[in-house]
């Protein structure tokens, strides 16, 4: 019973953000061969501005998600309910938020994230469009774990493997047919967000899923514990886009347009197993919540345990089929002979670190599930505003464009032993945080 009520949850999200990563992957395929090497560059520069909103979304959904099941694990139904209403009041504000200073300052930002005369048009086009859809993509990414959370896991994944469907089909037709470019493919992002994001706001208008009014009142309490939480989930998914940003500007400098192409690709492609690992790790979380809400540490660690094997195990097969097939990755998205050479100095670093990341993720996802949110937040801020900025100026500055390539692995070194050393901890003391 606990195998297949654990792949209920984890195989619907692991669908779902594996084709996430799919649609990138043709994404940057249409605009590689339809727009050309500045293209890739100018989304790569625009991609950590977007990624803020996403962010976002994930963060505020990802705690009211993990309260909720908490509160119902706990059998307090009316304080469950309260964290999603209080998270969807969250969601409506932030996005109304994002499109207007995202909008308005579009061209500013991508300035001053790396932008130069070649890339900062495309970057600023890119960006503003994809800004007007703020309420899908906070939307979607918010409602998506509270949704999984309430016993829903194939809902969610339906509503998100059709919008990266559209995605896709409009990326065909808005880049490859109507040639609109970079815009074309924001235009067709934000249509499959959308496509994504109405019928999951649709579900909580059902009589038996609807949320009562008293309970989108913005209550301090219930928002300080959704920051709380959310607050890892939420660097989880934008101090990456620091750490682009960073190496956006550490790659120009020692190895210009050409190794910002390729380390663009390289994330488009390692993206497909960083999001396989989050689909498990975030399936996963209903049932880590739920169980210590109900006081079950048997089948939290249980579930843990199984959690880390899946990850770290598709983190060390994504590394090899990487490494094995970088040649024929280089072909598919046009990269040319200068591009290709940087990809195969880059690869072996990035191969090793994919493990090392999956685990990192899967104890970051494991403390904030279980409300354990100090250790949750030391494991991602100390990588995102410590280790990782911290190497990506040392190393670079005695090795050149190969120290680029060395501060993700090295990040993730460091990130093992503080986790081992946390978990352990825990372990040990057995003492709530």
């Amino acid at each position: 019973m606990f195998y297949k009520n654990y792949f209920r949850y984890i195989v619907p999200s692991v669908i779902s953000f594996t084709l996430t990563g799919v649609y990138s992957v043709i994404d940057g395929f249409f605009i590689g061969q339809k727009v050309g090497y500045l293209g890739l560059a100018a989304v790569g520069i625009a991609w950590p501005i977007a990624a803020v909103t996403y962010a976002l979304g994930e963060g505020i959904g990802m705690g009211g998600s993990v309260i909720s099941s908490i509160r119902r694990g706990e059998g307090r139904e009316q304080d469950s309910r309260e964290a999603i209403g209080n998270s969807l009041s969250m969601i409506l504000i932030s996005a109304l938020l994002v499109t207007l200073v995202v909008f308005s300052l579009a061209g500013i930002l991508t300035r001053l994230i790396g932008a130069d005369e070649g890339t900062h048009e495309m970057a600023t086009v890119y960006l503003r469009t994809l800004s007007m859809g703020a309420i899908a993509q906070i939307g979607y990414c918010g409602l998506l774990p509270i949704v999984r959370s309430l016993g829903r896991p194939v809902l969610a994944m339906a509503t998100m493997v059709t919008g990266c469907c559209v995605n896709i089909l409009l990326d065909w037709l808005f880049v490859w047919i109507f040639g609109w470019g970079v815009r074309g493919a924001a235009l067709a992002t934000i249509s499959g967000e959308f496509v994504t994001a109405i019928p999951l706001a649709a579900f909580f208008l059902f009589p038996q899923n609807r949320i009562p009014a008293d309970c989108f009142r913005i209550r301090p309490g219930v928002l300080k514990h959704i920051v709380r939480i959310g607050v890892s989930p939420f660097g989880l998914s934008v101090l990456p886009s620091l750490s682009i940003i960073i190496m956006n500007l550490q790659v120009v400098k020692h190895g210009g347009d050409t190794a910002l192409a390729a380390y663009s690709l390289i994330g488009y492609v390692l993206s497909i197993v960083q999001l396989m690992a989050q689909g498990v790790c975030e399936g996963a979380q209903p049932m880590l919540s739920y169980n210590t809400g109900s006081g079950d540490r048997g089948l939290v660690r249980r579930t843990a345990r199984l959690t880390y094997g899946i990850t770290v195990g598709l983190g060390i097969a994504g590394g090899l089929l990487f490494l094995l097939f970088i040649r024929q990755i280089a072909l598919l998205y046009n990269a040319g002979p200068q591009t290709t050479a940087v990809l195969l100095q880059a690869a072996p670093f990035f191969s090793l670190a994919m493990p090392l990341f999956c685990f990192s993720r899967c104890t970051a996802d494991y403390f904030y599930a279980t409300d354990r949110s100090g250790s949750a937040s030391l494991m991602v801020y100390l990588e995102g505003l410590v280790l990782m900025p911290g190497l990506a100026l040392l190393l670079p500055a005695l090795m050149g464009l190969k120290g680029v390539w060395l501060v993700t692995v090295t990040t993730q070194l460091l990130l093992l032993c503080l986790g081992l050393r946390l978990l352990s901890g825990r372990k040990k003391t057995k003492a709530p945080e």
